[in-house]
């Protein structure tokens, strides 16, 4: 466990330095298949409330945030983040770009176009009937995923409804106009800022006109493999995938690599 409010984390490889953040209830040993320290310095963090962070409420997106900026300041990095997120960490990657200076963003899977719950699901994700709901979510998002990394991920899973509910609060809680005005804010980009919004599952044929009118920087694409975890699915390909993206030599001096930006 870490001190305080402080983000348990490994930071580990050469090169530019990339945030990695996962989704709800897993923690940073799920990015262990994706070996992006192949050519990015890489922080990989646990989520509050995830992992071995603290169990420290409120839950949230805007805390999630602040954590990792403020992790980031106490390690004493001076570089400008890429940022990484799966799923709910693509959320979390895009609001921090959206407030921090960011070298660029890769969304993997999640889509930012959402929707207050009906009272009826709500009632049911804050009741008795949590453990049940998220375990058939979950399971509707596999695809076409190995049987093995389906285990690994299950796994790797930590259901606390407290957390949960937590990070949900704007699903759960907010209005249409609430929620339409939290994702307009979330998506307010830097125009210079490269984003990567890169689905295995499908989020709308309007989908990539909805994105690049908020984030006209936003590139949409469909992974090779149907599932709502394509890094895993296709972990080589997705590194190249995202290596590509940012636009970076095979290999960097280590001189410019280090350096801020």
């Amino acid at each position: 466990m870490t001190p305080d409010n402080h983000l348990a984390h490994d930071l580990d490889g050469t090169g530019p330095l990339l945030v990695a953040v996962h989704g709800i209830t897993e923690n940073r040993g799920s990015w262990d298949p994706v070996d992006l320290r192949r050519h990015f310095r890489v922080l990989r963090v646990d989520l509050r409330g995830h992992g071995d962070s603290p169990r420290i409420p409120p839950y949230g997106i805007d805390e999630s945030v602040a954590d990792i900026h403020g992790l980031l300041e106490s390690l004493g990095e001076g570089q400008t983040p890429f940022v990484v997120g799966h799923s709910l960490g693509g959320v979390i990657a895009t609001a921090y770009a959206a407030r921090h200076p960011t070298r660029g963003v890769v969304n993997v899977d999640q889509s930012l176009r959402v929707d207050p719950l009906p009272a009826e699901v709500a009632a049911t994700v804050r009741g008795e009937g949590f453990a049940d709901f998220a375990r058939t979510l979950f399971t509707s998002l596999y695809g076409e995923l190995d049987p093995a990394l389906v285990a690994d991920i299950e796994r790797r899973h930590t259901l606390d409804r407290d957390v949960f509910t937590g990070f949900w609060t704007p699903l759960l809680d907010w209005d249409a106009d609430a929620l339409a005005a939290w994702s307009r804010r979330v998506t307010t980009l830097p125009p210079d800022v490269p984003y990567l919004s890169l689905h295995g599952t499908d989020p709308g044929a309007d989908y990539a006109d909805w994105l690049t009118d908020r984030i006209p920087t936003a590139v949409v694409e469909q992974a090779p493999t149907r599932t709502h975890y394509p890094h895993l699915a296709r972990p080589d390909w997705f590194v190249s995938r995202v290596h590509r993206f940012f636009g970076l030599p095979d290999h960097l001096p280590a001189a410019e690599a280090d350096a801020p930006r």
